[in-house]
């Protein structure tokens, strides 16, 4: 089953269980988290979960760096 979280239609200041507080990102003005994605500071927008047999695998799908 894949399941794709939008987080730019959330607004800021609301809770993600689990992720964090949504705040607006510095580059494009969208709404998003705050995560470290591959190691970089990164704002993601949007994420996409896959429950595999082995586990749970998590993708970003809309991000921009996060300075």
């Amino acid at each position: 089953m894949l399941v794709l979280e939008d987080f730019t239609v959330l607004s800021p200041g609301a809770e993600v269980a689990g992720e964090g507080s949504v705040e607006r990102c510095p580059r494009c003005g969208r709404s998003g988290l705050r995560e470290r994605v591959g190691g970089e500071p990164t704002f993601l927008h949007a994420q996409s979960s896959e429950v595999m047999s082995d586990g749970l695998l998590v993708t970003p799908e809309d991000c921009c760096a996060d300075d």
